[in-house]
């Protein structure tokens, strides 16, 4: 009784499983890309079955492997076929008939199910699955060289006219029927959408894909010609100036009598000469012909396609060389000095490493989902965040907003990065290289200290709108990501909390800046050791409020020394200007300013 139980419930698990086997499969890559969701997939599965439940998805899984099953087929059909048509004689006992009738059922039975398979329209990319319409479609399409290339003619007349013996010679002229079995060449349509799938699933470009299906064309030709070459001399009974006479292969082995007809076919394909023997009647003149013909042109496509192929292998390297020599172009039509010339190009190498991409267009905004855009540019910064905790320890939200607005840019040894007394419109990470912060002593600059890998500068200028009070020149080549104040005040308005950190550790820096300066004043010579470095590679910050104050007030440190104070040196008579008091005061906009303009 268990047994009986156990009957109905396999049948039906069987049942479901063979009819999901035959639905649209979320599996098949190119159901994913036209139906491009899961519910579109299983409501088009519900299609199905209330449509016709027994009719082949051209997205199942069983077409899916058919049709590999198929291309293998049609592989070795097409370098098998032509062996068999030139080679050997039509014996219904040679053993090569038992493949051929094998290979003939595969291909009736490829018939039916074509007949049984929806198809998509191409205007529409909508999958049809009315027998109906499957079937007008097939009739007009494909079914007529299918069926063609599929009737095993050379059997009906065997059967026809009795034994092999008393037909040889009308065999030896079938065999010219018998190359409708060519036809199936037609069939590798299917082997070619096939292999354009591989581009998907092996990430393989279109032009290498293109360089392999040319490279195994022109081989499986040579292969075809090659035949063909010694089946015209056998269907011409082997006249005595034909070249297998010739050449004495009249009685060799199959092997041999292949070998010499494919070297010549290729000989005359490459127009490299005649094979062993040239042609000495009008058949194999003509044949001579086309095969050269044939050659000629697939070479041709053949340096074509190369040539296509080694334009796409190295594009960005390509387009880095285009954009070097329109500078050289410009620079000498400029008359630029070698000097800056040698700069120039310095700097292109150096950034771009002789690749040059255009990265706005490929991961810019609009060109790509913001989810994808985000990984990539938290990829392309890892380095610099983790060299710089004030990135590091901060949200990733935060993080993320500055290094989304980071613009990279290079610096060579002696460019002045900033300029002391102008405005600061931004600030600066240093990703690799290393720059020298400069201060003014008596008309003298000096190097105060050096910043390197991780630290950052500037970040004062972005919240006081002041004037920069050093220098910043790069000691070596510097790879550096520069933050617009613009962007930097956006990025704080969204995020209170970092805006009150940053504030309370600029007050501490403008006031280790105000000290660094009075101590370079007040020395004739300064110890750079003693003086703090601007900007560190701390915390960024920004200016905490001051108490209220009346507008326009002004507070006055007391003077160390008089106004204008003059020191006479005892030992060199030289006179020095020293530092003047320090003054601060709150404008009517609420900015503060001082009386020391770097």
């Amino acid at each position: 009784m268990a047994f009986r139980s156990f009957l109905p419930n396999t049948g039906s698990f069987f049942l479901a499983t063979a009819e999901h086997f035959f639905q649209a499969s979320a599996a098949n890559k190119l159901c994913r890309k036209v139906l491009r969701s899961k519910d579109a997939i299983e409501a088009e599965q519900k299609r199905q079955q209330n449509t016709n439940k027994y009719i082949i998805h051209p997205f199942s899984k069983f077409r899916w492997f058919w049709d590999l099953f198929m291309v293998a087929v049609l592989s070795v059909t097409l370098i098998i076929l032509p062996v068999n048509i030139a080679f050997f004689p039509n014996d219904p006992d040679s053993h090569w008939e038992g493949m051929n009738i094998a290979v003939d059922v595969i291909f009736f039975i490829d018939i039916i199910l074509n007949f049984r398979t929806g198809y998509i329209r191409s205007e529409t990319e909508e999958v049809i699955l009315s027998s109906k319409k499957i079937t007008i479609n097939y009739l007009k399409t494909w079914f007529f060289l299918d069926f063609i290339s599929t009737v095993p003619f050379d059997y009906f007349f065997l059967a026809s006219t009795g034994t092999a013996s008393r037909a040889l010679n009308a065999l030896r002229m079938l065999r010219l029927t018998k190359l409708l079995s060519l036809l199936r060449v037609f069939r590798m349509a299917r082997f070619l959408r096939y292999i354009n799938r591989l581009e998907e699933l092996l990430d393989i470009p279109g032009s290498v894909l293109r360089i392999i299906n040319l490279v195994i064309m022109i081989l499986l030709l040579s292969h075809w010609n090659g035949c063909v070459q010694y089946l015209v001399a056998f269907i011409e009974d082997f006249p005595e100036n034909s070249w297998v006479v010739r050449n004495g292969l009249l009685h060799a082995p199959v092997t041999d009598k292949y070998i010499l007809s494919v070297f010549r076919a290729m000989s005359h394909m490459l127009s490299i000469g005649y094979g062993r023997a040239p042609p000495l009647n009008n058949t194999e003149v003509l044949l001579v012909m086309i095969s050269m013909l044939l050659g000629a042109t697939f070479y041709a496509l053949f340096i074509g396609h190369t040539s296509s192929l080694l334009l796409m292998i190295d594009t960005s390297g390509r387009a880095y060389n285009e954009k070097t020599n329109q500078a050289k172009e410009y620079m000498r039509y400029r008359r630029i000095p070698i000097k800056t010339q040698r700069r120039v190009i310095a700097y292109y190498e150096h950034k771009y490493q002789r690749k040059y991409f255009d990265e706005d267009g490929i991961i810019g905004e609009g060109n790509i989902s913001p989810a994808i855009r985000q990984e990539i540019l938290v990829h392309n910064c890892k380095d610099l965040v983790a060299k710089v905790p004030f990135l590091a320890q901060s949200p990733p939200d935060f993080m993320y907003d500055i290094i989304s607005k980071l613009k990279f840019e290079v610096f060579l040894p002696g460019d002045t990065i900033i300029q002391a007394g102008r405005r600061g419109d931004g600030m600066f990470f240093i990703e690799h290289g290393r720059v020298d912060v400069k201060l003014m002593n008596a008309g003298v600059e000096l190097v105060v200290s050096s910043l390197g890998d991780g630290a950052y500068f500037g970040e004062v200028s972005l919240i006081l709108d002041e004037r920069r009070v050093a220098t910043i020149v790069a000691a070596e080549i510097c790879d550096v990501f520069f933050l617009s104040k613009a962007d930097f005040e956006n990025i704080l308005a969204e995020y209170p909390a970092m805006s009150n950190i940053m504030k309370k550790v600029a007050e501490e820096r403008l006031q280790q800046t105000t000290q660094a300066l009075g101590s370079a004043w007040e020395n004739e010579e300064t110890d750079p050791s003693i003086i703090p470095e601007v900007s560190m590679r701390s915390q960024s910050a920004r200016l905490k409020d001051f108490d209220d104050q009346s507008e326009g007030t002004v507070e006055e440190s007391e003077p160390s020394q008089p106004d204008e104070a003059i020191v006479e040196d005892e030992t060199n008579k030289k006179e020095k200007k020293v530092l003047p008091p320090l003054r601060t005061e709150r404008n009517k906009s609420g900015k503060i300013l001082t009386n020391i303009d770097v």
